[in-house]
């Protein structure tokens, strides 16, 4: 990419940002076109802080008037909201009312509501954000604003002023100037609790603590820190300490900026009898479990429901159940952390509730705390909680037909399939599934090896899967570890047959593997699957296709496979679904196959088939080691926006037995929907290798690939991206004969294909239909001093990749 631009591209490079340009000129129309005599577009408000401190966001989200949202500098929104006059709008508007009243008094009654006419400006203005007025009150609320945030971030004498400039005779720019002034700081911290064992609990966590020696005084720390200490309080057993329990007192000391800060708890404020503030700790008293309560029937039948239930008696938890149990008990005692005798604590509530919805038996789970109503004496009430577990199972089993349209790879298709899922197969949580199904893709492929036009793929196929809650295993793993890492045993096998323009094949995959969590806040999850075996048969060639390949190294890459391999995955994710804050997400990804067999092969004395290689049912079994990393980090932009980045790297490497290179189904291939977006699937690479003729041999050995889009609401679910990709694959194997296909440290970042694009998504909560327009910059298929903007010598919407998809890219 090093290379100098030619003067041919440079006027390329011209021709591309006039057009960009005029794309942007004609989209809407000046936000101050419809500006009244005397009224200023709010163009930009600036803030001006003198403390690092204190980030731009906060202080953003206090102020009450802001300017309109744009799209990387530009006003997209105001100038589409006016290209529907606002003031005609408003005319007839208050035609419509006039005629409306009218209807009403000539009727005497309420009339139905005229049918609305101008559809398409009504909805250009939801698309659009009327263009803000500077209004001098909401600035000065604005300014109140700031001081009282400033305020809780422990400034207490800060300065903030404001000036308005004129950059236009209807453009203004608001800046806000703002002195933090000194932060008051906490010299000294003194603990005034009563109750003594409280007092203990908390002096012996303030490594923990929020609020510290020399810290701000700032207020959300202090909220925080209140919150802090009634979730420490409430896992050493005390249910009933809550947040009006704790106070703070503050005093200046030697000076304004200094403070004492007094940490108060006190059961009743007012009264400082040790006896009178002394709180008690809860233990659990009882622990029900109703395992198939229904909520219905316990309301309108309430004797005649309970009646007929029955209980059971498992390490001193009551099971409670009508007919028959559902679950078998030590399913139900394995997702339950509350047992009798334990004193209260939050986080066993919390755990038991995660782990039961993590069996995906129950559509309803309830944990409700009560004193004990047989309990005579109060005191004894104050110190016992029974505990009432109430589950809703779902049903047991399901059937379901699916019609479903597809994209895979950027080939679009139709499948149709049918699923059985039974919950609960043999009472201990196990849920089985097991489906069928039926699809049809039209692949874009080269017209002199294609058999039909549209749906030219057929595939059907069948798939068993078991999932298991605990891990099988020869030898007991600990409680502990059960309740913490939620394990799990997968049991798969799928079938496939796929008829494709260039060949058909059926794919046969059987295995199983175990999962867990790990790691502080369970951000971690592993899967390792001991063994899995994938049979690929190919057949029934088209013969175009063979003599496009025959004489290139991954001809090999279509025979049959036999793959034995051994699969590691770890999964990092700090995601919070219920906050709107940043997060990484990492996969690490090892594979290797073959090892075993061949150790057994070598063991056995069994000799090579001429000297190569050891076949297994007359297949050269493979052997390879693969390694992949996928990085994501995922940054908002205040409140709707975000910007994402993923790096992908992937390699695989085959020895031993395998003499004919990596498999297919194990080869990276790079473009498509979810890619570099700017070209098809398998349209790219490896390297600088170039065939015109085809492109389903663009596979190779290694992959890396760059992304970044920034994502932004356009109105209601609609949202927008604009994206760019780069990235390539290189073949690592020196047997491979193409051209320029192999790795080369020295030319290889030359070889980066990369795209630009716009996108558009429609966010309908449950999933997500998206469109994205791609289209190159560099595409290193050409020769040197070549690669740039070749797609804008012919500008065209043709020259755009269209790619659509369910769900994000990444």
């Amino acid at each position: 990419m090093s290379e100098m631009l030619s003067r041919e591209n440079k006027n390329l490079v011209i021709k591309f940002f006039v057009i960009i340009t005029g794309i942007f000129l004609i989209s809407g129309c000046s936000p101050t076109k419809y500006l009244q005599e005397g009224e200023y577009l709010l163009d930009k408000v600036e803030l001006k802080c003198d403390n690092k401190d204190i980030s731009d966001y906060d202080l953003e989200a206090a102020l009450r008037q802001k300017a309109n949202k744009k799209i990387l500098g530009y006003s997209f929104y105001a100038r589409v909201y006016n290209l529907v006059n606002p003031q005609k709008e408003e005319i007839r508007e208050e035609r419509r009312r006039k005629k409306e009243a009218e209807i009403n008094e000539r009727r005497k009654l309420k009339a139905k509501r005229p049918k609305e006419k101008f559809y398409l400006t009504r909805w250009i203005r939801q698309i659009g954000e009327s263009p803000v007025v500077y209004s001098e009150e909401l600035t000065q609320r604005s300014l109140r604003n700031i001081r009282s945030f400033l305020q809780t971030q422990s400034y207490y004498n800060n300065s903030v002023s404001y000036s308005v400039k004129n950059i236009s005779k209807k453009r203004v720019i608001l800046t806000y100037d703002i002195k933090t002034g000194p932060a008051y700081v906490i010299k000294e911290i003194v603990y005034d609790v009563l109750d003594p064992k409280v007092l203990e609990i908390i002096q012996s966590d303030t490594v923990n603590s929020l609020v510290r020696y020399n810290s701000k005084l700032n207020t959300n720390n202090l909220q925080s820190e209140r919150e802090r200490v009634l979730r420490l309080l409430r896992t050493k057993g005390y249910y009933y300490f809550n947040l009006n329990n704790i106070h703070y007192f503050v005093d200046t000391l030697n000076g304004h900026d200094n403070v004492k800060l007094t940490f108060t708890i006190r059961k009743e404020f007012g009264n400082d009898d040790i006896t009178e503030n002394t709180f008690t700790t809860q233990k659990i008293n009882r622990v029900f479990i109703h395992s198939d309560y229904d909520l219905n029937l316990a309301i309108t039948k309430n004797q005649e429901y309970f009646a007929m239930l029955d209980t059971i008696i498992v390490e001193g938890i009551q099971i409670i159940y009508r007919d028959k149990l559902r679950l078998k008990p030590n399913v139900l005692l394995q997702a339950c952390f509350i047992k009798p005798g334990n004193l209260y604590n939050i986080e066993d509530i919390e755990k038991t509730h995660t782990h039961l919805s993590s069996l995906r038996q129950f559509k309803n789970i309830n944990i409700v705390l009560r004193q004990p109503d047989d309990l005579v004496l109060n005191s004894l009430k104050e110190k016992n909680l029974d505990v009432y577990i109430y589950l809703t199972p779902l049903d047991k089993q399901n059937i379901n037909f699916e019609l479903e349209g597809n994209n895979t790879s950027g080939n679009i298709g139709m499948s149709g399939g049918i699923s059985y899922l039974n919950r609960n197969i043999v009472k201990g949580a196990q849920i089985f599934n097991a489906k069928g199904n039926l699809s049809f893709q039209t692949m874009f492929v080269e017209d002199t090896i294609r058999r039909s036009y549209f749906f030219n793929t057929l595939e059907y196929g069948a798939e068993l899967r078991l999932t298991i809650p605990r891990l099988l295993l020869p030898f007991s793993l600990s409680p502990e570890f059960i309740k913490r890492s939620y394990p799990r045993t997968n049991l798969f096998s799928t079938y496939s047959y796929q008829q494709r323009p260039d060949y058909t094949r059926s794919i046969l995959n059987a295995g199983f593997g175990y999962s867990w969590k790990s790691g502080r806040n369970n951000y971690f999850t592993n899967n390792i699957s001991p063994i899995t075996i994938n049979f690929v048969k190919i057949f029934d060639f088209n013969p175009i296709f063979l003599e496009q390949i025959k004489h290139l190294y991954i001809r090999y890459s279509y025979e049959d496979q036999l793959i034995t391999s051994l699969n590691y995955s770890l999964v990092f994710s700090n995601q919070k679904l219920t906050k709107h804050e940043d997060f990484t997400y990492i996969w690490l990804n090892f594979e290797s196959s073959g090892n075993v067999l061949s150790s057994v092969y070598k063991i056995a004395g069994i000799p090579k088939i001429d000297s190569t290689s050891y076949r297994f049912m007359g297949i050269e079994f493979s052997q390879f080691i693969k390694a992949d990393l996928d990085f994501r980090r995922y940054n908002f932009i205040g409140e709707s926006q975000q910007i994402v980045y993923r790096a992908y790297f992937g390699i695989g490497l085959p020895y031993g037995n395998s003499t004919k290179g990596l498999p297919f189904t194990k080869k990276y291939f790079i473009g498509g929907a979810n890619d570099i977006r700017a070209w098809k699937v398998r349209e790219v690479g490896p390297g600088s290798y170039f065939n015109p003729d085809r492109t389903f041999d663009q596979i190779a050995d290694m992959k890396i690939m760059f992304n970044a889009e920034y994502r932004f609401p356009i109105f209601s679910y609609f949202k927008g991206a604009l994206f760019l990709d780069a990235g390539n694959i290189w073949a690592v194997d020196k047997n491979d004969n193409r051209a320029e296909a192999l790795f080369d440290l020295y030319r290889f970042y030359k070889e980066f294909a990369l795209g630009t694009g716009i996108g558009t998504r429609i966010d309908l909560t449950f999933f997500v239909v998206r469109f994205d327009f791609g289209i190159p910059l560099y595409d290193p298929r050409f020769n040197e001093g070549e690669r740039w903007f070749t797609a804008f010598k012919n500008f065209g919407f043709k020259q755009f990749t269209v790619n659509f998809g369910i769900g994000y890219p990444f």
